[in-house]
Protein backbone atom coordinates (compact mmCIF):
# COMPACT_ATOMS: atom_id res chain seq x y z
CA UNK A 1 0.00 0.00 0.00
CA UNK A 2 2.59 2.37 0.87
CA UNK A 3 5.27 4.21 3.00
CA UNK A 4 6.36 3.47 7.07
CA UNK A 5 4.87 6.36 8.89
CA UNK A 6 8.25 7.88 9.59
CA UNK A 7 9.25 8.10 6.36
CA UNK A 8 9.92 12.21 5.39
CA UNK A 9 8.14 13.55 2.53
CA UNK A 10 9.76 16.75 0.96
CA UNK A 11 7.43 19.56 1.44
CA UNK A 12 6.95 22.75 -0.66
CA UNK A 13 8.33 24.94 1.45
CA UNK A 14 11.73 22.55 1.14
CA UNK A 15 11.39 21.61 4.59
CA UNK A 16 10.53 17.53 5.41
CA UNK A 17 7.60 15.94 7.13
CA UNK A 18 6.92 12.45 8.24
CA UNK A 19 4.39 11.17 5.97
CA UNK A 20 2.24 10.50 9.33
CA UNK A 21 1.62 13.89 9.79
CA UNK A 22 0.72 15.24 6.22
CA UNK A 23 -2.73 16.15 5.69
CA UNK A 24 -4.82 17.18 2.83
CA UNK A 25 -4.03 20.95 1.65
CA UNK A 26 -0.77 19.99 2.15
CA UNK A 27 1.77 21.24 -0.39
CA UNK A 28 4.37 18.78 -1.20
CA UNK A 29 7.38 18.99 -3.87
CA UNK A 30 6.95 16.35 -6.79
CA UNK A 31 10.07 14.99 -8.55
CA UNK A 32 10.17 17.78 -10.95
CA UNK A 33 10.57 20.67 -8.52
CA UNK A 34 6.65 21.88 -8.60
CA UNK A 35 4.61 21.93 -5.65
CA UNK A 36 1.63 19.62 -5.80
CA UNK A 37 -1.59 19.68 -3.56
CA UNK A 38 -2.05 16.61 -1.29
CA UNK A 39 -5.96 15.64 -2.12
CA UNK A 40 -5.97 12.55 -0.05
CA UNK A 41 -4.18 11.01 2.34
CA UNK A 42 -4.60 7.08 2.75
CA UNK A 43 -4.10 5.03 6.20
CA UNK A 44 -3.11 1.11 6.53
CA UNK A 45 -1.38 -1.85 8.20
CA UNK A 46 2.04 -3.57 6.72
CA UNK A 47 3.39 -6.70 8.27
CA UNK A 48 6.20 -6.33 6.34
CA UNK A 49 8.16 -3.39 4.64
CA UNK A 50 10.88 -3.45 1.80
CA UNK A 51 14.10 -1.50 2.94
CA UNK A 52 16.10 -0.08 -0.01
CA UNK A 53 19.34 1.65 0.75
CA UNK A 54 20.85 3.88 -1.76
CA UNK A 55 24.87 4.66 -2.60
CA UNK A 56 24.58 7.87 -1.51
CA UNK A 57 23.37 7.25 2.09
CA UNK A 58 19.11 7.75 1.29
CA UNK A 59 17.40 4.60 2.45
CA UNK A 60 13.44 4.06 2.23
CA UNK A 61 10.95 1.49 3.60
CA UNK A 62 8.25 1.01 1.75
CA UNK A 63 5.41 -1.88 0.73
CA UNK A 64 6.73 -4.41 -2.13
CA UNK A 65 4.18 -2.93 -4.75
CA UNK A 66 5.25 0.53 -4.32
CA UNK A 67 6.48 2.43 -7.57
CA UNK A 68 9.77 4.17 -7.58
CA UNK A 69 11.36 5.98 -10.04
CA UNK A 70 14.18 4.09 -12.08
CA UNK A 71 16.81 5.00 -14.68
CA UNK A 72 14.62 2.73 -17.35
CA UNK A 73 11.29 3.65 -16.03
CA UNK A 74 8.65 2.24 -12.82
CA UNK A 75 9.33 -0.17 -11.13
CA UNK A 76 7.41 -1.65 -8.06
CA UNK A 77 10.17 -1.88 -4.87
CA UNK A 78 10.03 -5.94 -5.19
CA UNK A 79 11.08 -5.47 -9.36
CA UNK A 80 14.44 -3.41 -8.45
CA UNK A 81 17.28 -5.22 -8.25
CA UNK A 82 21.04 -4.03 -7.29
CA UNK A 83 21.94 -3.04 -10.64
CA UNK A 84 18.57 -0.64 -10.88
CA UNK A 85 19.99 3.33 -10.47
CA UNK A 86 16.90 5.27 -8.39
CA UNK A 87 15.99 8.34 -8.82
CA UNK A 88 16.53 10.67 -6.46
CA UNK A 89 15.82 14.58 -6.03
CA UNK A 90 14.93 16.60 -9.31
CA UNK A 91 16.18 14.20 -12.20
CA UNK A 92 19.65 12.90 -9.97
CA UNK A 93 20.29 8.89 -9.69
CA UNK A 94 21.94 6.68 -7.09
CA UNK A 95 22.98 3.04 -7.42
CA UNK A 96 21.58 0.77 -4.88
CA UNK A 97 23.60 -0.70 -1.86
CA UNK A 98 21.33 -3.16 -0.66
CA UNK A 99 17.57 -4.50 -0.75
CA UNK A 100 15.93 -6.20 1.87
CA UNK A 101 12.67 -7.72 3.42
CA UNK A 102 11.51 -6.47 6.96
CA UNK A 103 8.87 -7.40 9.52
CA UNK A 104 7.09 -4.56 10.28
CA UNK A 105 3.56 -4.86 11.70
CA UNK A 106 2.85 -0.82 11.74
CA UNK A 107 0.76 2.01 10.30
CA UNK A 108 1.51 2.54 6.49
CA UNK A 109 0.83 5.65 4.48
CA UNK A 110 0.38 6.83 1.04
CA UNK A 111 -0.84 10.26 -0.80
CA UNK A 112 -2.77 11.68 -3.61
CA UNK A 113 -0.91 14.00 -5.43
CA UNK A 114 -2.57 13.99 -8.77
CA UNK A 115 -0.58 10.93 -9.95
CA UNK A 116 2.86 12.30 -9.55
CA UNK A 117 5.95 11.25 -7.93
CA UNK A 118 7.04 12.98 -4.20
CA UNK A 119 10.49 12.72 -2.76
CA UNK A 120 10.16 10.33 -0.03
CA UNK A 121 13.23 10.19 2.07
CA UNK A 122 15.10 11.81 -1.50
CA UNK A 123 13.91 8.95 -3.87
CA UNK A 124 11.11 9.86 -6.62
CA UNK A 125 8.16 7.62 -5.14
CA UNK A 126 4.72 7.38 -6.77
CA UNK A 127 1.68 8.67 -5.12
CA UNK A 128 -1.21 6.38 -4.52
CA UNK A 129 -2.64 6.93 -7.90
CA UNK A 130 0.48 6.33 -9.96
CA UNK A 131 0.48 2.90 -7.65
CA UNK A 132 -2.99 1.89 -8.49
CA UNK A 133 -2.20 2.50 -12.07
CA UNK A 134 -0.70 -0.97 -12.96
Amino acid sequence: MCLEENTRILMADGSQKPVREIRIGDMVMCDLGEPKIVRNVWQGREEHMMCIELKNGSKIILTDNHPIKTATGIKRANEINEDDEISIVYGDKSKIASISCIEYNDRAFNLDISGNFMIAEGIAVGDFEVQNRR
